[in-house]
């Protein structure tokens, strides 16, 4: 892990300078995050038109409808603009060895991940008297076997990384740094990450493993990598709650 992002200042200026290349402009960035907020709102209430033991599969279905409408308007804005996706992202298909390095990225910061997780359920139970509960969705993952969750395991393992990695790395990230320095996007886009689930337990730990994934994109210049340390990460994540019970 230390040799990895161990390079000389030359070097770190290269790396930094091709992620920063790669930032879209403020209209067109503005033009995605935009479409994305404005169909999580439209979504929000749709549940209320299905009975409630509906509500799960809808809202699976719903944000996978989403997820589709902005990757096709990604694709999109990166076409005109004379991009690609290998050249946009590292998404290229010669880029897909590099997925090789995910597992050995994975392990060398499961240890780091373990104790601030630990740490920090440790501080919010006895400082401050939070109790520590599972987020919403992740009490799926414990109930019966079902089709149901069969499709969330599906998703949270295949399509969610996808996404999410596509969304803070590829576009955010190399925006921030851009303006803000390596270690400023890493810092904003890593809070931003984190707080999305709007879970004080997983804050931290996400923090984490969100800033890794950020300098994992940096240094080898393809978001392959991300995607398939944040696809083990949730896999294991789902196990480890299984077998918690």
């Amino acid at each position: 892990m230390k040799g990895f992002f161990s390079i000389s200042p030359t070097g770190r200026e290269a790396l930094t300078g091709r992620i920063s290349d790669r930032a879209w402009d403020t209209f067109h960035l503005g033009i995605v995050l935009g479409a994305l907020l404005l169909l999580y709102a439209l979504a929000s209430g749709v549940g209320q038109f299905f009975h409630e033991e509906q509500i799960p599969l809808v809202q699976l279905a719903t944000t996978l409808l989403i997820y589709a409408v902005v990757v096709a308007l990604v694709t999109l804005v990166n076409h005109r603009s004379g991009s690609s996706w290998a050249g946009g992202f590292g998404m290229g298909i010669r880029q897909l060895k590099k997925l090789s390095l995910s597992p050995l990225l994975y392990l060398a910061t499961l240890p780091f991940l373990l104790l601030a997780a630990k740490a920090w359920h440790l501080l919010l139970q006895y400082g401050f008297g939070v109790k520590i509960e599972l987020q919403e969705v992740a009490q799926i993952f414990t109930q019966e076997l079902s089709w149901l969750q069969i499709l969330y395991v599906l998703m949270a393992v295949f399509v969610a990384p996808f996404f999410e990695e596509l969304m803070f790395r590829g576009l955010m990230f190399p925006y921030l740094a851009k303006r803000a320095g390596l270690a400023g996007g890493t810092a904003v886009v890593s809070l931003l990450f984190a707080g999305m689930p709007f879970h004080l337990p997983s804050f931290v730990p996400l923090f984490l493993l969100s800033a890794v994934l950020c300098l994992a994109y940096w240094r080898t210049g393809s978001l392959w990598v991300g995607i398939g340390m944040h696809a083990i990460f949730n896999a294991v994540s789902i196990l480890a709650l299984n077998l918690a019970g």
